[in-house]
């Protein structure tokens, strides 16, 4: 299949009239999609407006084109960005070139596709939805630093002095990036292309973390020619379990009050769903696989102790065996670790100071109290996003305002049960809403394809709902200027 080149695509201003404008704040895979599913739900006078600060757009961290081909860590037949259509992308993969599918490696547990190729995937949805909509999806490549209410509606304001009037506002800021700067030694963004390249070949490499990320980084260090020494540490020391061919799917009964009244209850019911999966040949990735629908109903029941006894104890026992490797990352993982490019340690940092082009780490191993050091040439922090809202000045400003606030566990905002965000006085605001990673406190599974689809539907309907049940009610007063001008981008 050729691909022919795609014109430039306009970056709008303030074009549209605000009462007929909504206004998404982020253009990864949560804002790209709540755009579209936008655009299929509202009248077609409405106006999406997406902003991503980076000018990236459909693709954000996680799917960004880079020299390493990452695999992603869910089957091509679960990643269709359309919950209504579970085939989707693989039917867009079928249609591909035969070279694009190089970048697709098949086997017996499945179709695993890179990240930066789903990315492509994203920018073709956007694009053609752009294209269908008559000019009403509109990239804005600026920074949405404040949003402050403006009549009925609200004034967005950039970065770049930029304004613009919207009747809604969607935040899709998705996983928050460390607000601690990077100093070319220390990283705390494992995602900049700098992280990981200029290495010395003979000196250690420390990442903090043994998550996904770590090892997405330490397969990419080797492919770029470095082979080692890479120390990977965490708390526990628990990496990601690997996917195997698919078996027979296991099917809960329903949760009682009594199962999440604690968190012990609830793993004493995961524990006994694992042995009787086991009796019935059923492994245990098919009854982690079954409770995806209701992790969110369960969340919900927990007390909001039993979450933090989450998030310190058994949060990293979840992630490892929820968030798996594809076989093949996993085979060329153990690789790194059997020939001693990659030593696993438990531990956490206790302190790091930089002279030069080298820190010193200084390391107490888990369960010990002696501490040793370590001189290393890059420390690269990949243990996910910090979480909270101060992280971002747009969020730091909601909150200082009253619009926003936080999560009880400090995860991200707080948000109801239509997405809506919650302010200072706990009541929902009528034309805010978030999702994705940003709301991962209060959803939980909300930071994968699966989960967020599925949460920008919602937010579509949502959203059409209000306008549909507000017809003739506009925004009041002059949102936005109509002399902005307008710019002609390339296709990002």
């Amino acid at each position: 299949m050729q691909h022919s080149p795609k014109p430039p695509l306009r970056i709008s201003g303030s074009a549209s009239r605000p009462e007929c404008t909504v206004a998404i704040v982020g253009a990864g895979f949560s804002g790209t999609m709540a755009a579209i599913n936008l655009r299929h739900a509202l009248p077609p006078e409405f106006v999406i407006h997406l902003f991503e600060r980076t000018g990236r757009f459909a693709r954000g961290p996680a799917y960004a084109g880079t020299d390493a081909a990452h695999l992603l860590n869910v089957r091509a037949a679960n990643m269709s960005a359309l919950p209504d259509d579970p085939g989707h992308f693989e039917r867009w993969l079928d249609r591909q070139d035969p070279s694009v599918l190089r970048e697709v490696r098949a086997g017996p547990a499945g179709r695993f596709a890179t990240r930066r190729l789903y990315g492509r995937y994203l920018r073709a949805l956007l694009y053609e939805e752009m294209l269908a909509s008559g000019g009403r999806v509109l990239l804005c490549a600026d920074d949405v630093v404040d949003v402050a209410p403006c009549g009925a509606g609200w004034r967005l304001t950039c970065a770049s002095g930029r304004v613009v009037g919207a009747a809604a506002v969607v935040i899709a800021a998705g996983n928050l990036p460390s607000a601690r700067v990077d100093n070319q030694v220390v990283f705390r963004d494992p995602w900049r292309a700098e992280a990981i390249t200029g290495l010395r070949p003979d000196e250690p490499v420390l990442i903090v973390g043994t998550g996904l990320s770590m090892v997405d980084l330490a397969l990419a260090m080797t492919a770029q020619g470095f082979n080692g020494p890479i120390l990977a540490l965490s708390r526990r020391g628990l990496v990601p379990q690997r996917h195997v061919p698919p078996g027979p799917a296991w099917t809960w009964a329903p949760f009682t009050p009594a199962d999440c009244g604690s968190l012990t209850s609830l793993l004493r019911r995961v524990r006994q769903a694992v042995a009787e999966a086991a009796t019935q040949g059923i492994g245990w990735r098919a009854v982690v696989d079954g409770l995806r629908p209701v992790t969110a109903a369960i969340w919900h029941q927990l007390p909001t102790a039993e979450r933090g006894r989450f998030l310190r104890h058994v949060r990293p026992f979840w992630d490892t065996h929820r968030h798996r490797m594809a076989p093949d990352v996993a085979t060329a993982f153990d690789r790194l670790i059997a020939d001693g490019t990659l030593t696993l340690r438990r531990g956490r940092v206790v302190r790091t100071e930089v002279a030069g082009d080298r820190a010193r780490v200084t390391i107490q191993e888990f369960g010990a109290t002696c501490r040793w050091t370590l001189a290393v040439q890059r420390v690269i922090h990949a243990t996910g996003s910090g979480g909270g809202a101060d992280e971002s000045r747009l969020l730091a400003c909601l909150r200082g305002a009253g619009l926003a606030s936080s999560d009880p566990q400090g995860l991200g905002l707080q948000v109801d049960d239509r997405l809506r965000l919650v302010g200072r006085d706990g009541a929902p605001a009528t034309t805010l809403w978030a999702l994705g990673p940003i709301v991962r406190g209060v959803h939980w599974e909300c930071t994968a394809v699966p989960d967020i689809r599925v949460q920008a539907s919602a937010i579509g309907r949502d959203i059409a709902g209000h306008f549909a049940a507000c017809v003739g009610v506009a925004a009041q007063g002059d949102c936005g200027d109509p002399n902005l001008s307008q710019t002609l981008v390339p296709w990002p």
